[in-house]
């Protein structure tokens, strides 16, 4: 049934389409039939107007002649004028202050109203389907169909005018044409036909109804003071831009999935007080948006909020768009071939970065494959990484303790070290084991489970549990070495280049180092870093460092042979180009980093200068091995052991375990015997010629 705003539409519609169309027309034919047949659905005011009846009503074979065409339409004009008192329904209203806010002319809210009519009203629809589909190759809401123009009572050419890509009603997302030129309005519009919300209507229903207000955070602003400096920066820049109402505040926000990039942009609404409003996390059945419905949703956004200093707009997974620049027009312009040919994607897109009325904070994992001339429009880059060890402590309490599981502060405390576990994957495997009624054990089992797969476990960031500076044999005493670096508190600018065989204990003295002087470990190991992309291995190479400095970490870097090569030796340019990086960044890095080797000849010459220290690290003195025995199994050497000239520390940890699982802690000679099989087994143990007794 049509209420009595869409029975004066409905007169208004069908008047102003007898007027244009000749008695001859095929659509004039298919309007009195569509009249007749559907009577009880078109009387006006609920009483049937005979006179409107006859006009349409006509024998089989019956053509449409003039008279009875002009009789028709002299009827309609009378239901009109009739029907002009009702005042515009629930939806008529919303769309009113719809045009108000992003000013549309008297012409663009007839032409909306049609459209979105037309996609909620069945009668509506059948009206102009019955009649303007016909034989024509144009669908009935067709720029080039009749029906828009017939049906308003304008001209074709005005029409087209207010559908150019220029236009309010395409600038701002509201409708948008496709490449065969079909209108369409925007998806979420339909709700403007929807129920009213709890409470009167006001001003404000329409941002309520039609954009997206994001939940709110289960995160706290100290969960990213990993990245203080920056986070603080982007405070300061949007508390200007809501303040000064500038336009053009895009900040971006990037990282691994899982680091918080979303509940950043919310606990920072928060923070300010200001309302968040998501962009096309899913259209109005609840499926993934296609691109462009994403920008139209975006561009209407902006329209709607500009002049409202409290509100910021979230683009998540900002890639969807902008991954390819080529085809970008494609997903960005008003979808009009006319446009397409008319204006350049690049343009239009900086057009919208730079005119933005409302700070908008987009999202994506990584900015890789993104124009450069996009990223030059954003105000600031925000980087989120995997949080601290310290800031994953407080979040690992807070889940813990909202899924009502209890641990000691040890256990709380052991998460955080062996895994770098993002606030995401955290929540995930904290609600599971809460699921599954069970305890940390439980929760350790499942963030295991989710770092295999994502790559977050990590290896022990202090030093190993029987860590002895006195089982280092170094050519630079280590114990007075520790004494001076911590000492020199206020300059932490040192490098260390730690050279020698494996298990001499060049990463755990570095690790020594590091808690020394109460800083977290940032350890990066080769694979971290190389990838087989040109150009991200330079990238993962700066990040590191940069990483490093904003956790005001002790960065250690395993392998370095593999990343600092000898450039003389390189047959491809990345081999050369990755050295340039890593040295580039050495000389201006302002805190603590070391780099271990195994092969300290295979580095490049122009690296050892980099260095400040340059500690090489070697096998174990026969007096050191008599500390190790006694240290690692309680038991004075045997004999011989000490002749052994290739055991490092490494050996009594292994043999250590080793010995545990064939209950041999208490024999002597068995771990001797273990001891000499570990140096055997090393690729360049020299061994002697012939038999042995």
């Amino acid at each position: 049934m049509l209420n009595a705003y869409e029975q004066r539409l409905m007169a208004f519609y069908l008047a102003n389409a007898a007027s244009a169309l000749h008695h001859r027309d095929r659509e004039a034919s298919d309007l009195a039939d569509w009249i007749a047949d559907r009577e009880n659905r078109v009387a006006f005011g609920g009483r049937k107007r005979p006179s409107l009846m006859r006009a349409g009503k006509r024998g089989r074979d019956e053509g449409l002649s003039g008279g009875r065409w002009r009789a028709l339409g002299e009827a309609l004009r009378e239901e009109h004028s009739a029907a002009r008192k009702a005042r515009p329904d629930r939806t008529g209203q919303r769309l009113r202050r719809l045009a108000r806010t992003t000013g549309l002319s008297r012409t663009d809210v007839d032409l909306l109203e049609l459209v979105l009519r037309y996609q909620t009203q069945p009668v509506i629809e059948s009206m102009i389907d019955d009649v303007f589909r016909s034989s024509r190759r144009y669908t009935p809401l067709n720029v080039q169909n009749p029906a828009l123009p017939s049906l308003l009572g304008v001209s074709a050419n005005t029409v087209q005018g207010r559908l150019r890509a220029d236009s309010p009603l395409v600038r701002s997302g509201l409708v948008c044409i496709d490449t065969d030129g079909d209108l369409k309005a925007l998806d979420r519009l339909n709700r403007l036909a929807a129920a009213a919300p709890a409470g009167s209507e006001s001003e404000t229903d329409v941002h309520r109804l039609l954009l997206d207000a994001a939940p709110a955070s289960e995160l706290d602003w100290s969960d990213f003071d990993h990245v203080a400096r920056d986070r603080d920066h982007v405070e300061r820049v949007i508390t200007g831009a809501l303040a000064s109402g500038a336009p053009g505040v895009n900040i971006l926000l990037y990282g691994p999935p899982g680091t918080g990039k979303t509940e950043f942009c919310k606990v920072l609404a928060e923070r300010l007080g200001v309302s968040l409003y998501s962009v096309g996390e899913a259209d109005d059945g609840g499926d993934e948006p296609v691109r462009g419905e994403r920008l139209q949703e975006l561009r209407l956004a902006q329209r709607l909020l500009a002049g409202h200093g409290g509100s910021l707009l979230l683009f998540d997974e900002m890639e969807d768009l902008l991954s390819d620049p080529f085809s970008a027009w494609g997903l960005f312009g008003p979808f009009s071939r006319m446009a397409q040919r008319n204006t350049g994607s690049k343009v239009f897109m900086h057009r919208l970065l730079k005119t933005a009325p409302t700070p908008t904070l987009w999202t994506m994992n990584s900015p890789r494959g993104v124009s450069e001339a996009i990223l030059r429009r954003m105000m600031f880059a925000l980087e989120l990484r995997r949080p601290t060890p310290r800031v994953r402590t407080r979040i690992w309490t807070r889940e813990l303790a909202r899924h009502g599981i209890e641990a000691p502060d040890e256990d709380v405390h052991a998460l955080a070290r062996e895994f770098e576990a993002t606030p995401g994957v955290g929540a995930g495997a904290t609600a599971a084991a809460g699921l599954a009624g069970g305890g940390i054990d439980t929760v350790r089992h499942g963030v295991r489970s989710l770092s295999r797969v994502l790559g977050c476990e990590r290896p022990p960031q202090g030093p190993p549990p029987r860590f002895d500076l006195g089982l280092i044999q170094a050519d630079t005493d280590p114990a007075t070495l520790a004494e001076c670096l911590v000492r020199r508190d206020a300059d932490r600018g040192f490098s260390l280049c730690l050279q020698g065989p494996p298990g001499t204990g060049k990463s755990a003295f570095a690790r020594y180092l590091a808690e020394r002087l109460g800083l977290e470990v940032l350890q990066k190991r080769t694979s971290d870093l190389l990838s087989p992309w040109v150009g991200e291995t330079e990238q993962q190479i700066a990040a590191a460092f940069a990483e490093a400095r904003d956790a005001q970490a002790f960065l250690i870097f395993d392998e370095a042979d593999s990343l600092l090569g000898d450039r003389r030796n390189a047959h491809r340019s990345w081999e050369v180009s990755q050295v340039n990086e890593m040295l580039t960044w050495m000389e201006s890095h302002p805190l603590p980093f070391a780099c271990t080797t195994n092969y300290g000849e295979h580095l490049d010459p122009a690296t050892l200068r980099r260095f400040v220290f340059k500690v090489r690290l070697d096998y174990l003195t026969p007096a050191q091995i008599e500390e190790a025995f006694q240290a690692y199994f309680f038991l004075p050497a045997p004999a011989g052991v000490t002749d052994l000239a290739a055991l490092t520390p490494g050996d009594f940890a292994v043999v250590h375990r080793k010995a545990g699982f064939l209950w041999k802690h208490g024999e002597p000679e068995a771990l001797a015997d273990m001891l000499r099989a570990e140096c055997d087994a090393k690729p360049d143990r020299r061994r002697p010629i012939g038999f042995r007794p």
